[in-house]
């Protein structure tokens, strides 16, 4: 395939964001790049994502979700893979269908989560975050967890606003002002930044409601 006609198959693999699985299997027939003699592995998908290989990992995972249409897995790593190049409506109908097939996974609803925040959703994309937080585990283990994940990535405004989240479930107000502070300083005026004040805002009013 010579370069013109592989940045050609590229930029369609982008508009295909909303696809049905029935038409996942024709476009993958007619660009070529599923091997039925070979099914194609999710893991190589989630490897092209690893490596930074976008594109490559939506021409692999099409393929995995034509063949299986109802593994989890593989739509939720589509969707990563349409969320790392900016096409946000692929991503949250990807992220959607792995809520849909394992309603119970954290970071199915974490994905959505993200993907309703790029796109301006923000009632859509806090009731995600939350309900990725509430199955990952409420009370001090979550905590526990969510901790180390900040220390790791301290500049990650998305790990101290669920920080926030489980530390306000658990009671802890001084530490939930603090991430949610936090969150603001991080993220500024963007959406991540308004649900953090939003939920500072709501945390004051319940306070004020007790006194």
């Amino acid at each position: 395939m010579t370069k013109q006609a592989d940045d050609t198959v590229t930029a369609s693999l982008v508009t295909l964001g909303a696809l049905t699985a029935a038409a996942a299997i024709v476009v993958a027939f007619v660009l070529g790049v599923a091997r039925w003699q070979s099914p194609a592995s999710v893991d190589d998908g989630v490897r092209s994502i690893s490596d930074g290989h976008y594109s490559s990992a939506v021409r692999t995972l099409l393929a995995a979700v034509a063949q299986a249409p109802a593994d989890a897995r593989a739509h939720y790593y589509l969707g990563l893979a349409y969320a790392h190049l900016g096409v946000q409506t692929g991503a949250i109908s990807q992220f959607q269908d792995a809520v849909r097939l394992v309603p119970r996974e954290p970071k199915f609803h974490a994905g959505l989560g993200r993907a309703y925040r790029e796109v301006g959703d923000r009632p859509a994309a806090r009731g995600e975050l939350e309900e990725a937080v509430r199955l990952d585990g409420q009370g001090a283990a979550a905590i526990v967890r969510l901790r180390r994940a900040a220390r790791l990535r301290p500049r990650a405004a998305e790990v101290h606003l669920l920080l926030a989240t489980v530390l306000d479930r658990a009671g802890d107000r001084s530490a939930t002002v603090q991430e949610y502070d936090e969150t603001r300083r991080l993220a500024g005026e963007g959406p991540l930044g308004e649900i953090a004040h939003q939920a500072l805002r709501a945390a004051g009013s319940r306070e004020r409601s007790v006194q």
